[in-house]
């Protein structure tokens, strides 16, 4: 009989959940054991959205998904957690946008991730965005963003990568950005 070994997640920015579906259906068999993940909490300030995320992922943890601002949000009291998501809001990033980076009104919002790695300390992260984040105010953002997310915490070593939605069969040409980070 395998073990298995469950991460609890959090999210924050969650939308209706797209991410936490990825994260809670995978599951990796290693050495006699599975690997899964579960969802502790989340967190949004769109009330349609936290009630999508609660019909889809937390069913029998309604009261797990937060409808708050972020800035309103206490870090410090949310339960401890071995990994965590974000896709913090892009609006200043996108290339469709006036590109202000952190510079903007939603741009510096990734900040309160970086306070999630510093405060919980989760074993990895992912956190998405669009293409246009790394030329977004000349790339000054991106490189500031990724030393935030590198050095919180216990540190975190990162992998970067861009996705093209037209290469993997899906009928849009969407970029995203993932930064996965996994506790040095």
């Amino acid at each position: 009989m395998a073990k298995e070994k469950t991460f609890k997640l959090g999210e924050l920015f969650c939308g209706p959940g797209g991410l936490a579906l990825g994260a809670t259906n995978s599951k990796v068999s290693k050495n006699g054991t599975v690997y899964k993940i579960a969802h502790s909490w989340a967190s949004d300030n769109n009330l349609d959205s936290c009630n999508t995320f609660r019909r889809n992922i937390a069913k029998d943890l309604p009261g797990s998904v937060i409808y708050k601002d972020v800035n309103k949000l206490k870090i410090k009291n949310l339960p401890q957690i071995d990994a965590f998501t974000y896709g913090f809001p892009c609006n200043d990033y996108s290339v469709v946008g006036e590109r202000k980076g952190i510079k903007g009104v939603f741009g510096p919002l990734y900040t309160y991730g970086v306070s999630v790695l510093k405060e919980l300390k989760p074993k990895f992260f992912v956190a998405e965005n669009v293409g246009g984040i790394v030329s977004a105010d000349d790339g000054k953002s991106f490189r500031k963003i990724l030393s935030e997310l590198e050095n919180c915490g216990n540190g975190y070593g990162l992998t970067v990568h861009r996705y093209k939605a037209e290469e993997y069969g899906v009928p849009q040409m969407r970029h995203r950005i993932i930064i996965v980070g996994i506790d040095k």
